[in-house]
């Protein structure tokens, strides 16, 4: 009997033994220490934070371009964390990118060729926004003003570091206006609205997108028009950034602007949102207006240009930037020569080009 018991006693232990093997073997096993079983991608195949940028805008931010940009994830689909800063003049915003403030900004064309003649700062526009300067000189009906030459003894509200106020020479000179007896009325960029409106000033700098705000208030104006009276055609908004931002990360900078024109070609698709997509952003937006004020823009050419139908969106050429350059420098009699390529590069447009829609 004791040889039995010990017999399957023996049996039992080699059981107990054969089961303890085979579970160590188990594709269950517990990681060791130091070791690490994840199911999660490895790191190589995980996406990169995204960048985080600033874009520093030339104004308030009424525009909606960049909006669209944001809120439907073209920028977020180049990988980019993008902040939208309001700007105060586009010779503030060009020293905001000098000074490295801000990776991105949006400002007028001959005001960086102006800062690039007088400081020789390293800044250069990546993309075109604005084919042409659509600035206007809107007056009352009731100043009695009929001819760019009436501007004489009257008074013009514009702000601090303003693209507009600085090329108005270059209107006068075209037009024969004497500017020493042109009045300024200078006030924050905020005010300017109501200081005309309340008729303290007897004209207004502002860009053609002005006309549906005055519509709507009921405001009866009449305005000059700096291409049409003055034959000023250059260009105007346009994207810049600092030259060590181009040298040192000018993938940064392609994924940027590739997400800003697809921005730009989304509102001239679907030109009934952009309102809504203003709105969404900057509360304080009539939606209604913001889609005249679109619509204005697309009508007269501001946005889309022959070169853009061809070239795509953000498209500079060399002979229209040579233009606007002596325009700029003959604004001022600024006696220097400027290379379009130290102003401006297409290097950062799309390999793709992004058109606009067929109409």
């Amino acid at each position: 009997m004791a040889r039995k018991l010990f017999f399957c006693l023996v049996i039992l232990l080699l059981c107990v033994s054969v089961a303890i093997g085979t579970s160590g073997c188990s594709p269950q096993e517990s990681p060791r220490q130091g070791e690490t079983h994840s199911k999660e991608a490895p790191p190589s195949q995980k996406s990169a934070p995204p960048d985080k940028v600033v874009f520093n805008l030339h104004h308030l931010p009424d525009y909606p371009v960049y909006w669209a940009a944001l809120d439907k994830g073209f920028w977020a689909e180049q990988n980019l964390d993008v902040k939208v800063i309001r700007g105060y003049g586009s010779t503030d915003t060009i020293a905001k990118i000098a000074t490295k403030k801000a990776e991105f900004g949006l400002a007028d064309i001959g005001a960086l060729i102006m800062a690039r003649a007088k400081e020789d700062i390293k800044v250069k526009a990546v993309a075109n926004y604005q084919t042409y300067f659509p600035v206007l000189i809107f007056y009352h009906k009731s100043s009695g003003i009929k001819q760019p030459k009436d501007l004489e003894g009257k008074t013009i509200v514009s702000s601090p570091n303003s693209a507009l106020r600085l090329f108005f020479p270059a209107f006068a000179r075209a037009t024969g206006i004497e500017q020493s007896k042109v009045q300024w009325k200078i006030v924050d960029m905020t005010l300017q609205k109501a200081v005309f409106v309340r008729g303290e000033a007897d004209a207004w700098l502002q860009d053609n997108r002005t006309i549906p705000v005055l519509e709507k208030l009921g405001v009866p104006v009449q305005f000059f028009s700096f291409k049409q009276d003055a034959n000023i055609d250059r260009y105007g908004l346009s994207i810049i950034v600092h030259e060590d931002t181009i040298a040192q990360n000018p993938d940064l900078v392609r994924r940027f602007v590739a997400g800003y024109l697809k921005g730009v070609r989304y509102c001239l698709e679907h030109p009934s949102e952009v309102g809504e997509i203003l709105k969404k952003y900057v509360p304080e937006t009539d939606a209604n207006v913001a889609v005249k004020s679109w619509q204005i823009e697309v009508e007269q050419g501001t946005v889309v240009s022959d070169e853009s139908l061809e070239k795509g969106l953000g498209w500079i050429s060399r002979d229209k930037m040579t233009r606007t350059i002596d325009l700029s420098l003959d604004a001022y009699n600024i006696q220097k020569e400027i290379a379009p390529e130290t102003v401006y590069t297409t290097e950062f447009l799309p390999e793709e080009p992004i058109y606009p829609p067929k109409k």
